[in-house]
């Protein structure tokens, strides 16, 4: 009778296995391409939405490392039909190559309703899978001040090597700007405490904590009216200016980075903020600042390449 059944049902000639099965059972074969792309034209009809970028997300471990294996399971409910993996499955077929895969079957269909997800990994869990110290705010501070510096962005493969790398400048400039943002008085940067940790740490790691500290305190005794300077004056009035407020997002923040160099560079040669904002909007920008602010180019992971690549650019431009 089994005999019977297996000549009468293709995908047990095709896979080994009955996916539709009541059985609670997990066991390990080696998955084809052919038998992947089976599963997913025969056996994938009550899934999620095929999603192309998740397949290649796949496609980039796999290149970098290699199949591995992390225990995620090739699952079948027991109406036949695939509940989890199709999108390594459609990697297996792309790729044309024969992996050693765990399946199971008897999977209830309820489950995808009933039962919680596992939570999503993101870049602070990979952090703290080595140093369980780390908060969220430090892993987004080392995320935000990678990006400023324009080198290796974070990511989860890198996140434990990059935060061992600057976690004690993190910290002590979050200190900082702690006792900068730690009352009611300067609401108007609150959205932005990511970039001033951002900045922070990067002063820190040049050696400049302590022109932080007073460039911070100088610029809340500004904003909570206690002293006034013409430095914070205009960087206060640009901050307020059409060109910024009304940008959002990476734009803004981004335009609080330039702020923040620009205004570092004139405190550092007049420390009371006795000399003048000069920056306009049509220079707050990575090229122009790059000449402009010798903050600005000293906080990038590689300041010369950048310049290469710039005069590259402008001699492949030239007739």
């Amino acid at each position: 009778m089994s005999s019977l059944k297996a000549v009468l049902n293709p995908a047990i000639q095709i896979l080994g296995f009955d996916p539709k099965s009541p059985e609670e059972v997990i066991f390990k074969i080696y998955m084809t391409p052919y038998m992947a792309r089976y599963i997913l034209d025969h056996h994938n009809e009550e899934n999620r939405k095929f999603v192309p970028a998740q397949q290649n997300a796949i496609s980039k471990s796999w290149t970098a490392y290699g199949w591995m294996f992390d225990a995620g399971v090739c699952a079948f409910n027991t109406d036949g039909n695939l509940s989890e993996f199709q999108h390594r499955l459609g990697e297996i077929a792309a790729r044309g190559e024969t992996v050693p895969v765990w399946c199971a079957t008897g999977v209830k269909p309820s489950t995808f309703t009933q039962t919680a997800p596992a939570k999503n990994r993101t870049k602070w869990d990979a952090v703290y899978k080595t140093d369980n110290s780390a908060t969220s705010s430090e892993v987004t501070a080392l995320e935000q001040l990678l990006k400023r510096r324009k080198g290796k962005k974070l990511s989860m493969t890198n996140a434990p090597e990059m935060f061992k790398k600057w976690n004690n400048y993190i910290r002590i400039a979050m200190s900082i700007t702690n006792e900068f943002f730690g009352d009611d008085k300067v609401k108007i940067f609150d959205p932005w405490q990511r970039q001033f940790n951002s900045w922070a740490t990067l002063m820190v790691s040049l050696g400049y904590g302590t022109e932080a500290i007073a460039f911070l305190a100088l610029l809340k005794s500004h904003l909570t009216g206690t002293t006034t300077c013409k430095l914070f004056d205009g960087f206060d009035e640009f901050f307020r200016s059409k060109s910024v407020a009304y940008i959002a997002g990476e734009k803004k923040a981004e335009q609080v980075h330039f702020m923040l160099c620009y205004a570092t560079d004139r405190f550092l040669t007049a420390p009371e903020g006795n000399c003048i904002w000069d920056l306009d909007y049509v220079d707050s920008n990575h090229e122009k600042m790059m000449s402009k602010s010798p903050t600005y180019f000293s906080f990038l992971a590689n300041p010369h390449g950048f310049i290469t690549q710039s005069f590259a650019q402008q001699m492949a431009s030239k007739p």
